[in-house]
């Protein structure tokens, strides 16, 4: 089995998921959309790996993963924010069928309005535990 990162995992449980696919279809991406893309999307980055050290060596990680809704409405782009959370909120087990996902927590949730554009955007971040 290929070595995959949490960020891949978390891209790859939210493709699958019904609930999301039903808002924003496949336009999920990595760090940056497409100059093409259109709205709604989301835009999935790593925030930060920390490993969690026992006497024995790395126990597990704790990945942060910052997760972008992006629409054309508050509205729309917190729909789409809410179904990721609830997509992940309290996941453990294989997430993608390749990474042990020992439990998986929403961080916060925020709106964020780009005034360059004119729009919110909504962040859920979320943190993954998981083995190393």
């Amino acid at each position: 089995m290929a070595s995959v990162t949490p960020r891949q995992a978390v891209y790859a449980h939210l493709q699958a998921d019904p609930n999301v696919a039903d808002l924003v279809g496949g336009r999920i991406y990595h760090q940056t959309p497409p100059l093409e893309a259109t709205y709604p999307l989301i835009v999935i980055n790593t925030v930060s790996n920390v490993d969690r050290r026992d006497l024995s060596g790395v126990a597990y990680t704790e990945t942060r993963v910052q997760i972008t809704a992006m629409a054309d409405t508050l509205a729309e782009s917190e729909r789409i924010a809410m179904a990721v959370r609830q997509s992940l909120e309290g996941y453990a087990g294989m997430m993608a069928g390749v990474l042990p996902v020992i439990g998986c927590r929403v961080a916060s949730y925020l709106p964020d309005y780009q005034e360059e554009v004119g729009q919110t955007y909504y962040h859920v971040i979320v943190v993954l535990v998981h083995d190393a």
